[in-house]
């Protein structure tokens, strides 16, 4: 076997491992995730990127924000662009759904590896618009999502923006409350009541959508996306109870910082 078969026949062998066990495959990741991009050139421009958070087995892509002052990487979009219904299964938002570069939600295993890196700090930002171009914002100091062993737990720290604190508001707090959608109840709702209606899950009552909910809450940005001439007055909507309480807003993005 002389020099160039030799090499022939070591791509295939190579190619053949990769097929068949799905191993030599050459990391495709360009940072842990967008933020670290980034750090690594402050010239990058917002688009799709492949990372592979600290820790994690694999890689995965992402949309980034860059902006002049960092990286966010997109874990959610809401805005009805491309008619995207957010009232799917557990698989669905422990995977992840939708159109990377449009409306999605990014997965909860995805989300729990970006906030889960060793010697990496998590905060997450909420970017909400309304039908009248007004914009308002939530940025929490910092942010982590449990494994699907601890049912996604969210855990967010201080408040700051223009949007208000919708995660805990008076006696109402979804800060540490597990995930929930409309196959996998873990709302700590046995019998709730809003108005004269009586539920006994949260999913089910906001159109079947995943979120944080405890029994239920002031914040649901995976609700019934609706159009600016029916966004009023819906018990399911994209919705932030800090602001414009009545209404479904024209979009939500939640981002997730890392530094």
């Amino acid at each position: 076997m002389n020099l160039l078969q030799l090499n022939q026949f070591g791509c295939l062998l190579l190619l053949g491992l990769y097929i068949q066990y799905g191993i030599a495959q050459i990391d495709p990741a360009q940072g842990y995730d967008c933020s670290h991009i980034w750090e690594k050139n402050n010239d990058s421009i917002s688009g799709i990127y492949t990372v592979k958070p600290l820790g994690a087995l694999i890689s995965f892509q992402v949309f980034c924000e860059m902006g002049a002052d960092g990286g966010l990487t997109l874990m959610q979009r809401h805005n009805g662009q491309d008619g995207l219904f957010f009232n799917r299964t557990w698989a669905d938002y422990k995977l992840g759904f939708g159109n990377i570069s449009g409306e999605h939600w990014l997965g909860l295993d995805k989300i729990y590896m970006l906030t889960n890196q060793d010697n990496r700090t998590s905060q997450m930002l909420i970017s909400l618009g309304t039908f009248d171009e007004n914009n308002a914002f939530s940025l929490y100091s910092s942010f982590k999502v449990g494994p699907e062993s601890k049912l996604y737990q969210l855990s967010v720290g201080e408040y700051s923006g223009t949007a208000g604190d919708a995660f805990r508001v008076e006696n109402s707090n979804q800060d540490d409350s597990y995930f929930s959608t409309k196959d996998k109840d873990n709302d700590n709702c046995s019998i709730c009541k809003i108005g004269d209606i009586r539920f006994t899950s949260c999913s089910q009552y906001q159109s079947n959508s995943g979120w944080w909910f405890s029994s239920c809450g002031n914040a649901n940005l995976n609700g019934q996306w609706r159009p600016q001439e029916n966004n009023v007055g819906w018990a399911s909507s994209v919705y932030w109870g800090t602001y414009r309480v009545t209404e479904s807003l024209k979009y939500s993005m939640m981002f997730v910082r890392n530094y």
